[in-house]
């Protein structure tokens, strides 16, 4: 009878652990939190509007000339959206200022901060991180 009971606390116990929501979902840790990069005049390669973080993919030239190929992570898709993101908002060949949370490791990759258009329209991330909440301040792109 003591077995039993041993090996159903066991189980309940191994159940309740994987039927727990995680506590954090990602980690910032790879990734330089006190300022973003500003990547001034970068193009658009690509738009990858996918579940379950949408991905930013652009072309930046540095002062001395060379290109580098970023990639940006964004928050989810669902919550983008609530921000005014649609699939068509950035598009390839579209010149922007990003600005990026870029990884420790100094690899052109990061967590999505904000873009810039050149009409003026700013629209933010979904998560934290954005430097107001995820509001854009200057209407959305459509």
């Amino acid at each position: 009878m003591k077995t039993k009971i041993k090996v159903m606390v066991f189980l309940l116990g191994g159940l309740a652990a994987i039927a727990s929501p995680s506590i954090a979902h990602h980690s910032a840790s790879a990734f330089d939190m006190s300022a973003p990069v500003v990547l001034e005049g970068a193009v658009v390669t690509e738009f990858l509007w996918i579940n379950p973080h949408p991905l930013i993919k652009a072309d930046y030239t540095d002062e001395q000339g060379n290109t580098r190929n970023w990639t940006m992570e964004m928050g989810s898709t669902v919550s983008a959206q609530l921000v005014g993101w649609t699939r068509t908002a950035l598009l390839p060949g579209d010149v922007v200022t990003l600005y990026v949370w870029a990884a420790k490791s100094g690899a052109p990759v990061g967590r999505f901060n904000k873009v810039e258009f050149d009409d003026g329209t700013v629209l933010r991330d979904s998560q934290r991180g954005a430097d107001d909440g995820g509001r854009s301040d200057q209407g959305l792109r459509q």
